[in-house]
Parts: C-alpha cells; sequence; structure tokens
C-alpha cells in the first residue's frame, strides 16, 4: 500500500474512531445509589417488578453498522462473535449505567473484612451470611462472592426453560424447585453447609417428577457435593455421585454443563484460576423491561429480542480458568465477567482447546428491590456450533415470582433420599 493510500485509509476511518470516542465520553459510570426498598409503583400481590428507571433514554445503539468502533474497549469477544454470528438481528441499546444493586443491610453489617481461603480455594472461612471477599485481590475471591452472593433463605419457585433452533422450533420445558441457603445472617449456619437443594421436572410429561437433591458443602475438597436423583420409571431413589463438573443433564440437550448452573457452581479443582483485572465493559443490568414483556416477545431465533435488553457500562472483575493439564472438562477455558457492585457473574465465554470461542453466556439482571438483592432474570447460552440457544432460569411477570424468604421456614428433615422420593409425587 503506497503512503498516499495508507493517509486516504486512515482520514477514512478516522471520523468514525473519533465519533465511537465521543460516544463513549457520553457514557460514563456514577456513585453508587443501591434501591433498598420497594419502590412506589411495585405491588407484592402481583408478579411484575416495574421499572425503576423507566425515563431513561437510549444513549446509544451498538449493532452491524458500528460494532467495529468498539472493539477494542467496551465489548467482549463474545459479544463481538454474537455481531459476526448475527449481523442482521444482533443490537446492544446503551442505557446510563444505574448502580442500583444493594443486599439486605444485616449482611452489609456483617462484612468487615475477608474471609480465609482454605485447602487450595475448595473451602473457606469467615462470617457467615456476610459478604466473603469485601475487598478481593484474587480469582476465587470472586468466584466465592458470586457463589455466596445473598440469595434469600428458605425458597420456592417454579421455573421454565426453552431450547429455541435457528428455525424458530424450540424445546419448552418447565421445573420446581426448594431451597435453603445457609449463607445470609437470617439462619443459623453450623453444618458446613452452602446450601440444600430439591428440584423436579414438571414438563415434558416424559420427563414429568424426574427428580434431584443436592447438598453442598462449604469445603469441596472435605466434603464433596452429595447428590441423588428420583426415576420416576423405576420409583427408586439413587446416589448421583456424576452430577458436578462437565455433566450435561438431557434436557439442557448437550448446551451446558451441571457447573454451569447460575453462572458457576461446585468445585473448582480441575481449573488454574487466574484474575485478568477490573474494567470497564457493556454488560446486560436493569433488564426490567424483559421482565415486564410477554415471554413470547422476548423468544426469537438465535438470540433472545435485543429490542428489550438494556446493557450499561459496568464495573466488571475478569476472570479466566483454564483447565489443568491433568484434569479432564469438556470446556477447556472459561472467561467470567463479575459486577464489581453486586458480585454477579454477568457474562460468560467459553473456548475449546484451539482458544476459539465456543459459546457466549449472558446473565442480565435486576434489583428485586423487595428483598432487596440483585440476581438475574434469565441464563441465556448461545452455542455458535449450532446456532441454538438456551435460556433458562426463566424469572417474568408471566410467571409467579420466586417465594425468597418463606414465613414458614422448609423442614430440613425433606431433604433427605425419602425426602425426594415424596417431593418428587
Amino acid at each position: 500500500m503506497t503512503k498516499k493510500n495508507i493517509l486516504l485509509f486512515i482520514f477514512i476511518l478516522l471520523p468514525s474512531f473519533l465519533l465511537a470516542d465521543s460516544e463513549i465520553n457520553d457514557i460514563y459510570i456514577g456513585e453508587r445509589e443501591p434501591i433498598i426498598s420497594p419502590i412506589p409503583q411495585y405491588d407484592p400481590e402481583s408478579n411484575s417488578y416495574p421499572n425503576p428507571f423507566n425515563d431513561d433514554q437510549i444513549i446509544l445503539t451498538i449493532d452491524k453498522n458500528n460494532y467495529i468502533n468498539f472493539v477494542e474497549n467496551i465489548l467482549t469477544p463474545g459479544q463481538i462473535e454474537m455481531f459476526e454470528a448475527y449481523p442482521e438481528t444482533f443490537k446492544m441499546h446503551v442505557y446510563p449505567s444505574r448502580r442500583s444493586c444493594a443486599v439486605p443491610p444485616e449482611v452489609l453489617k456483617l462484612t468487615k473484612e475477608n474471609a480465609k481461603l482454605t485447602d487450595e480455594g475448595e473451602g473457606l472461612e469467615g462470617v457467615v451470611g456476610s459478604i466473603p471477599f469485601p475487598n478481593p485481590s484474587e480469582a476465587l475471591h470472586h468466584v466465592w462472592n458470586h457463589i455466596l452472593r445473598y440469595r434469600g433463605v428458605n425458597i420456592y419457585g417454579a421455573s421454565p426453560f426453552y431450547i429455541v433452533n435457528p428455525d424458530s422450533s424450540r424445546t419448552f420445558g418447565a421445573g420446581e424447585a426448594i431451597a435453603i441457603n445457609y449463607w445470609n445472617p437470617f439462619v443459623e449456619n453450623d453444618k458446613g453447609l452452602q446450601g440444600m437443594l430439591m428440584s423436579k421436572v414438571t414438563h415434558p410429561p416424559r420427563l414429568a417428577d424426574a427428580s434431584l437433591l443436592v447438598i453442598e458443602s462449604l469445603n469441596a475438597f472435605k466434603t464433596p457435593r452429595r447428590a441423588w436423583v428420583y426415576n420416576p420409571g423405576t420409583r427408586r431413589v439413587r446416589r448421583a455421585p456424576d452430577i458436578a463438573y462437565d455433566y450435561k443433564p438431557s434436557a439442557n440437550q448437550g448446551l451446558t454443563t451441571t457447573d454451569q448452573f447460575d453462572g458457576f457452581n461446585g468445585a473448582k479443582d480441575r481449573y488454574n484460576w487466574s484474575f485478568v483485572g477490573t474494567t470497564k465493559k457493556l454488560m446486560p443490568y436493569n433488564a426490567y423491561e424483559f421482565h415486564e414483556t410477554n415471554i413470547e416477545e422476548t423468544l426469537t431465533p438465535y438470540h433472545v429480542n435485543q429490542e428489550f435488553l438494556r446493557y450499561e457500562l459496568v464495573n466488571v472483575n475478569i476472570v479466566q480458568a483454564d483447565l489443568k493439564s491433568d484434569k479432564r472438562h469438556i470446556i477447556p477455558h472459561r472467561t467470567m465477567y463479575f459486577d464489581l457492585d453486586s458480585h454477579n457473574m454477568l457474562v460468560e465465554e467459553t473456548y475449546d482447546d484451539e482458544n476459539q470461542i465456543m459459546a457466549y453466556r449472558e446473565f442480565p439482571i435486576i434489583n428485586f428491590y423487595d428483598q432487596p438483592m440483585c440476581l438475574s432474570i434469565h441464563s441465556a447460552t448461545y452455542d455458535f456450533a449450532t446456532k441454538r440457544y438456551q435460556l433458562t432460569n426463566v424469572r417474568s411477570k408471566d410467571i409467579p415470582k420466586i417465594q425468597w424468604r418463606l414465613s414458614e421456614p422448609h423442614d430440613e428433615k425433606m431433604f433427605t433420599p425419602e425426602g425426594l422420593k415424596r417431593f418428587a409425587r
């Protein structure tokens, strides 16, 4: 290329980059303004969570025409791949950054200093119910903050899941679950447990009553996960030690692994973990409009309907997980983006042995301000090889809301193999 052509190329591109810089400068991250109580429009008798930021206007829309201007700063590799895989439909509406996340004041009162990692990060010792690492400095600090973020106490709820194919056909399923979360300020926890969960599939009929019991400890090295499954065909309960790591439940159709539930869960020993750093990225945040939209309107081919998603510039802690040379897992490399404020994983990207991206995952959050706490309204996994996507843990105004703190606590004696059989029926 001649010098003249090089200069011409630069002059052609320069205006677009200057425009991008100008647009980015219009986006800034302000001070935290946590919502600690229900807003006036909230009706506890409905399934709705009205948008506290209904008057906010879109600052910028990123689409196929301009995404290239943002690849070096505020987009993640997974988001760039989404633009390249689905140029005609994928877009990101960018709104003002609202640092609205909160936790119950009881959690903050217990949070004074970092907990202590034990057994090479497989366990921890700290003040139960606190934010375990208020001053994180290691990769696993962020992972544990996500795992032990406040998520209610005695919990009951039902949630649908969807797998959407490129031709718009879909698989629909539904389930029901009860759980006790022990890492919170409101119950005694002298058992060394994270929590106990029982779930069952209620749809489709061929899987109805297929049920699971999981008891998760605070130290996977000393006390590995205990799990049981109930088979409606045989009407028997059996131990299920394989429900961990990269086990793929049949309902997931091969799209996600057991340890990808809720972002990441379970033992951490198969990866080398590294903290990449803290930076600013566009993340799915304050997704109230999506929550308030009819589910049928949100399910479009290739990805959810991006018209209803909100992205904000967010401070994120980036953690890299790389498979150890002597371990096995079908996901060799993972990049996780954790919200600095709420500790939620907001995005995950998975890579193969050649470091080629396999899937992009999003966890749009809202502040469930009646609690208060920030959690995702769904988990979306976009598989680039098959162009299918999976939507799980869906929370919407179309669905009865999760009960996060039941007035009548669960009987702990229910969480046994015999109790699982009764729950399944």
